[in-house]
């Protein structure tokens, strides 16, 4: 019997190999029709238009009310282009391949948002839905936040971020980079002129990446706000490539936690980088180019003045009035500005050093060692650290809809960085998820934040 088997399977054996090329052409003729049905029926999938029950992120059929339906119908949550072609329910929770989300969505160009904004200041704002959140608790309104943008370009994602975290009661501080073109520069002028408790930062900087006008950026705004009416109790600035992940209930009651304690990044041990400012930066021309770039020099810089200990940061953070009063008026502050101008990325660096400074009395600042709290004003994921689906640019990732589901679960204020024509789903979806949980008035757990190290005990600040 076993002979018998020998001999077919040895004759089997002389057939195939006679027609080898043809079953190989057939097998790869058939994997490929596989291959091409099985696409079909994914984008298919990805395609059916969600349900109304589906546009209620993480909540339960029904909760999302009346005015924020009609939010929905007049396409003032996420792009109206996608509502009919991304299921941002099953995105957050189990996103499919970035591809198979649209790639593109119908942009605004500055000269549009000028002209918009010049024919009827009224009809911009409620046509841009800047009026969406039907109401605010009492809680928001005696609490405001004041918020700092800083950009360049794409003013039609800045507004999509301005949107999302717009209340009238808060206050706005556009900080646009003079480089930029003279029509996104006026488009910002005439948008500031729409809505309330927007406006231009009165001094604006001809910014160089690096270099000591970003950080002059940011402080101009902050001189600007605490001369505002508003009497806002926090400063929290941002690119404007940055979005929430937090409401502003949720923010308002993290930030109360907080109460007067500085959110601040600080490192000397893994980032520290002390060529930045152990050496003078010059702001020059590089050959054949005409944009300005910080350059090292041979030439050392003096030390910190009054004994600073120097520690790295972040240029975005999250800053007590109590805080910023003392950056404008103390005089050892106004002289560490001053030796900034010689350091590489004074912006994370100046910060990071008045809230870990031991010399002098600071509001709301850490006293242990840096790197012992956690930082919460920006999600970042820097190459190497943890898994980006998409893409980095400058070493930090460019989030995209496969990022959402860490995205939704971190603890963070807001997350850094979008661009709007690198996977839009992903902003159109977050946008959908922070508004449901607005227009509900639902807060997440906050037990995380009463544990936090840097909290200024309630005794020892005036609530």
């Amino acid at each position: 019997m076993s002979r018998m088997w020998r001999y077919f399977l040895l004759y089997l054996a002389r057939k195939a190999g006679r027609y080898r090329t043809l079953l190989l052409a057939i097998l790869m003729i058939c994997l490929c029709l596989g291959f091409f049905v099985l696409m079909l029926r994914l984008l298919r999938r990805s395609h059916v238009r969600p349900k109304a029950a589906q546009l209620s992120v993480y909540l339960t059929p029904g909760d999302v009310t009346p005015a924020g339906a009609e939010a929905y119908a007049r396409g003032w949550v996420g792009f109206p282009s996608l509502h009919s072609k991304v299921n941002c329910s099953q995105a957050i929770t189990s996103p499919r391949r970035n591809f198979m989300y649209p790639q593109t969505v119908p942009r605004a160009t500055s000269g549009d948002i000028l002209k918009q904004c010049r024919n009827n200041c009224k009809a911009f704002a409620e046509n841009n839905g800047f009026n969406r959140y039907p109401r605010v608790t009492k809680e928001e309104l005696r609490f405001p936040i004041a918020f700092i943008i800083l950009f360049h370009q794409d003013l039609d994602q800045v507004l999509f971020l301005l949107r999302a975290i717009y209340r009238p009661h808060n206050v706005y501080c556009l900080s646009v980079d003079l480089s930029a073109s003279q029509v996104l520069i006026e488009a910002t002028l005439a948008v500031s002129s729409c809505l309330q408790n927007v406006f231009v930062a009165s001094k604006l900087e001809n910014i160089v990446y690096a270099g000591f006008s970003r950080l002059m950026a940011d402080v101009h705004c902050m001189s600007d706000l605490l001369s505002h009416k508003v009497k806002w109790n926090y400063v929290i600035n941002m690119p404007g490539q940055q979005f929430p992940l937090k409401t502003n209930l949720e923010m308002v009651q993290i930030l109360k936690l907080y109460n007067g304690a500085n959110d601040v990044l600080g490192d000397i041990r893994s980032r520290y980088v002390p060529r930045r400012y152990l050496f003078k930066h010059h702001v020059m021309m590089e050959k054949n180019s005409s944009i300005p770039t910080v350059a090292e020099t041979m030439h050392l810089n003096r030390p910190p003045p009054h004994g600073f200990r120097i520690v790295k940061g972040s240029a975005y953070n999250t800053l007590s009035r109590a805080f910023v009063e003392m950056v404008l008026q103390h005089p050892w502050v106004k002289d560490l500005i001053h030796w900034s101008r010689d350091v590489e990325s004074p912006d994370e660096y100046l910060w990071a050093t008045l809230n870990h400074a031991s010399d002098m009395v600071v509001p709301g600042s850490f006293k242990d060692v840096p790197e012992n709290k956690p930082w919460l004003t920006s999600y970042t994921v820097w190459q190497g650290s943890a898994k980006c689906v998409s893409k980095f640019v400058r070493w930090i990732c460019i989030f995209s809809p496969g990022d959402l589901p860490q995205l939704v679960a971190q603890p963070h204020l807001f997350a850094n960085k979008f661009y709007i024509d690198h996977h839009p789903a992903g902003l159109h979806c977050l946008d959908q998820y922070v508004y449901n949980l607005s227009v509900t008035g639902t807060v997440r757990a906050l037990d995380y934040y009463r544990t936090l190290p840097f909290l200024v005990p309630f005794n020892d600040f005036d609530n």
